[in-house]
């Protein structure tokens, strides 16, 4: 294989395990790799505006909708790297004592919410199964633009809690904990990964992405708290 050089672009809490991938593959392929980080709705406008990259990847698989309608992508060649699954997320030592959603409804609390990004909508679906919408929605105080920006909301304080995912705990295991959720109360979401209509190279970035969602590159989602079974249906008709 010769050697050449792939662009991706990758959302900030999902950037970790594609960059292991990618460490590993230049290991194996000599292929050298340029990231762009940051907020998937930047990552769509830079692309649009720029016509330049070779592999997307993000969160959730609404994002990669947009991105095919935008003709952004080669819709064929989008996969799923693993999913994530939401949890209330605190502060490391859990100082208010959160130990289910109804927590989340006292008076009092501070929730913070992301508005943009994977967790867009998240908390909505959550408190919607636990039928606590209105309870929850007069505690949330903060909204941040991203999964970072939301982790960061514990970190300043600024809230008692936030909707997540549970992975976050390996990417931030210094300042925040998990507080699982039951089963019927959690949202799975899918992090995609496709090749970008404008790479010059689109057989390599396909080749990328078959080691992204191989059993080696699972290993690396799992090791960083992506999950690769299908959750078992709580309801079929």
């Amino acid at each position: 294989m010769p050697n050449k050089r792939l662009h991706i672009y990758s959302s900030g809490a999902v950037a970790p395990p594609i960059k292991k991938c990618a460490e590993e593959f230049t290991a194996k392929h000599g292929i050298d790799f340029e990231f762009t980080v940051g907020k998937a709705e930047e990552l769509i406008s830079e692309i649009t505006e720029l016509k330049h990259g070779d592999v997307l990847t993000c969160g959730a698989e609404f994002i990669f909708d947009e991105a095919q309608v935008k003709g952004l992508i080669f819709g064929e060649t989008r996969r799923s790297v693993g999913y994530r699954r939401s949890a209330i997320l605190v502060s490391k030592g859990n100082p208010k004592g959160i130990g289910s959603i109804s927590d989340l409804a006292e008076k009092g609390m501070k929730v913070g919410i992301a508005i943009g990004g994977c967790l867009l909508g998240v908390w909505d679906e959550v408190s919607s199964k636990a039928g606590l919408t209105d309870k929850i929605r007069r505690n949330i105080t903060e909204f941040a633009d991203g999964c970072g920006a939301v982790v960061a909301l514990l970190n300043q304080k600024k809230a008692d809690a936030i909707f997540g995912w549970d992975a976050f705990q390996k990417l931030w295991p210094a300042t925040i904990e998990v507080v699982d959720l039951p089963r019927e109360l959690q949202v799975f979401r899918s992090t995609g990964i496709a090749v970008i209509q404008f790479s010059k190279q689109k057989e390599t970035a396909k080749q990328f992405i078959n080691y992204a969602t191989s059993e080696k590159g699972k290993k690396i989602y799992r090791s960083y708290g992506w999950i690769h079974t299908t959750p078992e249906p709580h309801y079929i008709s």
